[in-house]
């Protein structure tokens, strides 16, 4: 019953109070809770309009907390597989935490009533998008629009489970050795298709049990993510700069690639910077850390090579952040395109001469990605287009984008910018 208190707590924080699924768990929240939490906003459309057929009146105000209940109730027959009458007696017991005993009977009515209906309730209007594709109306839209062939693909994509991804430290350890070491844990894993250093687990571990994960053998990165450090290609005594680094998975990549490099890494966020200290220490890497908001960064130094990871409506990684569907809106696209042209604009400036910028992420919206270079590149004529030379994603006209793909990787866009040499 505590699992689905805790579970209310936490949807009503993400769909009221605009709260991330980042940071609201804790330590004493059980397995259970987390998958309750994130399965109902995953589902969010379908599992909204499934009680809407099921009560007479909405639920709105302070009879909100009901149907959040509603909504754990019914996501944990349907896809938890939690047998019937226990999830029907959890979802009524837990209305006593709520203060809500008048509502026992509607609860135990409507539960059992899904239960009743749950084939039928489960094919209805499957027409309307927002339910079909459990996704806002909005974004739906939107990618209908950039992406007509792979729309229904993504809308999938996002909807299912982002695996588990190692990037193994090939200064350590080949790829190969590594996996011997998983298969004799009897730990199952396979070989990414993108990068040399990427391993897919067949299911998702603590990685505390990972060989060798203390001693730097091996980080957790998604594969898409892994491709910032090949494609930043740095040289012997570059001055790397990453400017938007938490939490560190690509800086620490770039090291393990390259480390005769010297390499500064940025981030707004002080405490998102202790996760890239931490992270440096496991790999015994060494940078230097800044916490500072870039835009704001002033600096005498100039940089061979510079990483921009740009803040962006992260659409590419729904999957393992389903509540971007739930805060994210039309109207901060705009918004998130002119902070990515002026964060351009700032690295731009200390680029040197013939050096190169890599600006990714994790977006699949073409205004986050191609619109941003053509709108910097047209307003300086020093750009340079460095073609990504790649059997990976699609080739656009400045960049190329990967879409995200079932038990594969995220959704990321990369472009490779190179200031004209003095």
């Amino acid at each position: 019953m505590k699992e689905y208190q805790t579970a209310v707590r936490y949807i009503r924080a993400v769909a009221e109070e605009g709260k991330s699924l980042d940071g609201l768990f804790t330590e004493d929240d059980s397995p259970l809770a987390r998958q309750i939490v994130y399965g109902v906003i995953r589902d969010w459309y379908r599992l909204n309009h499934i009680v809407r057929q099921l009560v007479d009146k909405p639920l709105k105000g302070k009879y909100r907390n009901i149907q959040y209940l509603l909504l754990a109730g019914i996501y944990s027959i349907d896809d938890l597989k939690r047998p019937a009458h226990a999830s029907v007696n959890n979802v009524v017991s837990a209305t006593r935490a709520f203060r809500a005993d008048w509502a026992k009977g509607l609860v135990n009515g409507v539960m059992r009533n899904y239960i009743r209906r749950q084939p039928e309730l489960a094919a209805t209007d499957v027409s309307v998008p927002e339910v079909r594709f459990n996704h806002p109306a909005w974004l739906i839209k939107t990618l209908a629009e950039a992406w007509p062939e792979d729309a229904n693909d993504i809308f999938a994509a996002n909807q299912s489970r982002g695996p588990m991804v190692l990037r193994v430290n090939l200064s350590r350890i080949s790829r190969e050795d590594y996996l011997n070491l998983l298969h004799e844990q009897v730990i199952d894993a396979s070989a990414g298709d993108l990068t040399s250093a990427s391993i897919y687990l067949e299911q998702p571990m603590e990685v505390s049990q990972l060989p060798g994960f203390d001693n730097g053998l091996v980080s957790i990165q998604d594969e898409a993510s892994q491709l910032a450090a090949t494609l930043l290609n740095c040289q012997k005594d570059d001055q790397v700069l990453d400017c938007c680094a938490a939490p560190g998975g690509k800086s620490c990549h770039i090291l393990e690639t390259s480390s005769d490099i010297r390499l500064t890494a940025l981030d707004v966020s002080a405490e998102r910077l202790e996760l890239v200290a931490d992270n440096l220490a496991r790999l015994s890497l060494s940078a230097e850390l800044v916490a500072t908001d870039f835009l704001d960064w002033q600096s005498d130094q100039m940089f061979d090579r510079i990483l921009l990871d740009a803040p962006c409506s992260a659409t590419g990684i729904i999957r393992r952040h389903p509540d971007i569907k739930l805060l994210r809106r039309a109207s901060d696209i705009p918004e998130l395109q002119q902070t990515q042209v002026r964060l351009l604009e700032k690295a731009w400036q200390y680029l040197r001469p013939g050096g190169f910028l890599l600006y990714s992420t994790c977006s699949v919206l073409p205004a986050e990605n191609e619109s941003v270079i053509e709108q910097f590149q047209g307003s300086n004529r020093a750009v340079m287009i460095d073609k990504i030379g790649a059997d990976w994603g699609k080739p656009l006209s400045f960049g190329r984008q990967l879409l995200p793909r079932v038990q594969k990787n995220d959704g990321f866009y990369y472009a490779r910018l190179r200031k004209q040499p003095a």
